[in-house]
């Protein structure tokens, strides 16, 4: 018995299938806006403030507010936002 509702079923979904959505949906919001924040991150704005900021970490460790672990940290996290782009782009090229 459960072995023919199980087989009705499966005729069933077999019967009502479509093809896939994913196909029909746009992105192209979606992208302009991620591409925004990446310009914002790596264009101009991003590095004069990058820049800001890590001058304003290096003038808070040579003044002890801030221990130099921290401070190397930070300037790593900074050049690796920096950096990534570049990586992406070397690894799949430009779109």
């Amino acid at each position: 018995m459960y072995r023919n509702i199980a087989v009705m079923a499966s005729l069933m979904v077999l019967a009502v299938s479509m093809p896939a959505y994913a196909q029909a949906i746009d992105l192209s919001a979606v992208n302009s806006v991620l591409q925004s924040v990446l310009d914002a991150l790596t264009g101009l704005t991003g590095r004069l403030v990058m820049t800001i900021v890590a001058v304003g970490v290096l003038m808070a460790g040579a003044f002890n507010f801030l221990d130099w672990t921290r401070v190397f940290t930070l300037l790593f996290i900074i050049v690796v936002i920096g950096v990534i782009p570049t990586f992406v782009q070397a690894i799949w090229g430009t779109a």
